[in-house]
């Protein structure tokens, strides 16, 4: 009786504790992203292929796309882009962000909003100096459609530079 005492209290400490799991899926309005793609389109840079992976990590408090694009037409042919994006939650009631990161040096804070279901919106914050970026998906039958937008001031309309289209693998 008297070991079974502090184990009680020991194993009652511990699950108390615990994290709780949260009783909805936050992340769960990008489970239309998750999973391999093809893709291929082009810009103002030029056209090209490439492929994208977004997958659920660190138990689903982030999602993570690993892509990239090799341009074989236009004024980047020859060349290839990779980039990382991670969206996450600063807390589990605040609304969710990105940080983008790629192989020219680019680091991008984002917004991120879901204005329907299967679409998602990235957009850059307002705040920091230069350009704004504008990253949107939306499924479209069977594809996933993608494009993204810059505008040259906070007062400026958003200019589409690359638009593409995937399937999944």
């Amino acid at each position: 009786m008297k070991t079974i005492l502090p184990l009680c209290l020991l194993s009652t400490a511990i699950f108390a504790q615990a994290p709780a799991k949260p009783a909805t899926d936050p992340l769960q309005k990008f489970a239309f992203l998750l999973g391999k793609w093809n893709a291929e389109g082009g810009g103002q840079i030029g056209s090209g292929v490439g492929a994208f992976s977004f997958d659920a990590e660190l138990d689903r408090h982030i999602v993570v796309r690993h892509n990239y694009a090799q341009y074989d037409k236009g004024a980047a042919a020859g060349t290839r882009h990779d980039d990382l994006l991670i969206i996450y939650l600063d807390s589990p009631n605040a609304g969710p962000h990105a940080i983008y990161f790629d192989s020219e040096g680019h680091v991008i804070h984002y917004a991120v909003a879901t204005p329907k279901p299967d679409s998602v919106v990235f957009e850059s914050d307002r705040s920091q100096p230069g350009p704004r970026y504008r990253l949107s998906y939306a499924i479209e039958g069977a594809k996933l459609k993608g494009t993204f937008e810059i505008s040259d001031s906070p007062s400026a309309p958003y200019k589409t530079y690359l638009t593409w289209t995937s399937s999944k693998k």
